[in-house]
């Protein structure tokens, strides 16, 4: 039990290290729109892998890892396009006024649901099989 906790928080570990670098990449040396808070893709796919990384099946450690860095990936995706059609939505339909477009612009808080669902629903594809339960408890 120890043993999976420490993967789960190495493997959470190195994945927001590579998500960090992805969200600063993207958000200040390229400029891409992420929202009005450049870090918060970040912030929202921290909370999204964590949740993730405590109801995780048993799987392997890369496959742990490379799912939970496609949950930073992801979320980071997601931001960007949220951002930009939440900035197409205000443009095209309210003119430009951002407050009268105020609650169309919050569906970008869906996106940590859908990172989260998404990475879940992978490392599922991923898990391995118990060692000591009989063959007659694995079957469907």
């Amino acid at each position: 039990m120890a043993k999976a906790f420490a993967l789960n928080i190495i493997a959470l570990t190195l994945a927001a290290g590579l998500g960090m670098v992805a969200t600063s990449e993207v958000a200040y040396h390229h400029e891409i729109p992420v929202g009005e808070l450049p870090i918060a893709p970040w912030v929202r796919a921290t909370f999204a892998a964590i949740v993730v990384a405590a109801i995780v099946p048993r799987t392997g450690f890369w496959a742990r890892f490379a799912v939970l860095t496609g949950v930073y990936l992801l979320e980071l995706a997601l931001a960007v396009l949220t951002t930009v059609a939440a900035t197409e939505i205000v443009v095209t339909y309210f003119d430009g006024d951002g407050e009268a477009a105020r609650p169309w612009t919050y569906f970008g808080a869906i996106t940590p649901v859908i990172s989260g669902v998404a990475g879940y629903f992978t490392l599922r594809q991923f898990r391995r099989p118990v060692a000591n339960i009989s063959a007659e408890a694995v079957r469907p």
